[in-house]
């Protein structure tokens, strides 16, 4: 089909020419339409030619008479990008509970194809179509806000993030998103790339694809500097959430958000009724599912008294929120997030 494996080697696979791909599997009406729109956003200044782009840009290579497309442009203006990439896809799977357990499936979708942005737009609707939304109130102002169980925001981040960063030549398995009913999951094939760490991921920057890099930045889908995880991390810090959580194995990626307990959208509006502080301690122990009272200390650090921390963890329990196992000021007190409010 294409010499794409045999030169693994290159760090820019990407945009390495695709041996008997030619230009007829890329929809050219498809690169027109996002020259007008990279146009329009001021990210990007050249050619109107659809064909002429895609040479400049090398997304199509000119070889020995014939134009070859390339991963880049098949993923991301291809026709049918699955025939070239049978498992460039994405399986999305959402569960009652809280584990991957068959029969508490509610909805499956094995291969959700198309091009990279038909399925960042599919993974993106249903997780928003099927998670929690309502109003609360602004705890200065008493005006109703909406309220999200997760925000849109990292919603989308983290879907551009798994299919920007994806390993395309792992042709042994998709790309994964489990929706539970207290998290989301978005796992990769391919760990992170060479260099790159939990650790330092923020400050670090490497691309696997750099090629459909480039095309997201112009469709407006990434920042050229590659803030998407910083994003999805500052978002979560302003809506009182847990941080997400990441895990490299090395030959997978998985980025967890937890979103908030399924009580806060009840008629009784329990979050409107909560201050910043109890969110916070609520998203905190609700990621790591039980805590301890020296664990939680470390949160606030020297910011807020230990005699305030446990009013607040007191009328989180009273209020059904959380629970607490243990003696009083024992070590083996622990607090967690009761699973039955989410």
């Amino acid at each position: 089909m294409s010499d794409y494996n045999d030169r693994a080697s290159f760090r820019n696979i990407d945009t390495l020419p695709l041996r008997d791909v030619s230009i007829d599997h890329i929809d050219l009406e498809r690169v027109a339409a996002h020259i007008t729109r990279a146009t329009e956003r001021g990210r990007y200044a050249g050619t109107a030619d659809p064909i002429a782009y895609l040479l400049a840009q090398h997304y199509v290579v000119a070889e020995e008479g014939l134009m070859l497309a390339t991963p880049a442009a098949v993923l991301c203006f291809g026709r049918k990008p699955q025939e070239i990439f049978p498992r460039a896809v994405v399986d999305l799977v959402h569960y009652r509970g809280l584990d991957s357990i068959s029969y508490e499936v509610v909805h499956i979708e094995k291969g959700v194809g198309g091009t990279v942005f038909d399925q960042i737009a599919r993974i993106e609707n249903y997780l928003w179509a099927n998670t929690h939304h309502g109003m609360t109130l602004d705890s200065e102002s008493s005006a109703r806000v909406e309220l999200h169980e997760y925000p849109r925001e990292v919603i989308r981040e983290l879907g551009v993030n798994m299919v920007a960063h994806r390993d395309y030549e792992n042709v042994m398995t998709a790309a994964r998103v489990l929706l539970f009913r207290n998290r989301i999951e978005w796992s990769n094939p391919g760990g992170l790339p060479e260099g790159i760490t939990i650790e330092n991921i923020l400050k670090e920057q490497a691309s696997r694809n750099p090629g459909i890099i480039e095309i997201l930045y112009q469709s407006g889908y990434v920042e050229a500097v590659g803030q998407g995880i910083d994003t999805v991390l500052a978002v979560l810090a302003r809506a009182s959430m847990a941080p997400a959580q990441f895990h490299d194995s090395g030959t997978s990626f998985r980025a967890t958000v937890h979103g908030r307990p399924l009580d806060f959208f009840s008629e009784n509006d329990i979050f409107a009724r909560l201050n910043e502080r109890q969110r916070r301690l609520v998203a905190f122990i609700r990621s790591r599912g039980e805590t301890t009272p020296t664990e939680i200390a470390t949160l606030f650090g020297d910011t807020v008294s230990e005699r305030t921390i446990q009013r607040d963890l007191q009328e989180l329990v009273q209020g059904g929120l959380m629970s607490v196992t243990g003696g009083r000021r024992g070590r083996g007190r622990r607090y967690y997030v009761r699973e039955d409010v989410g």
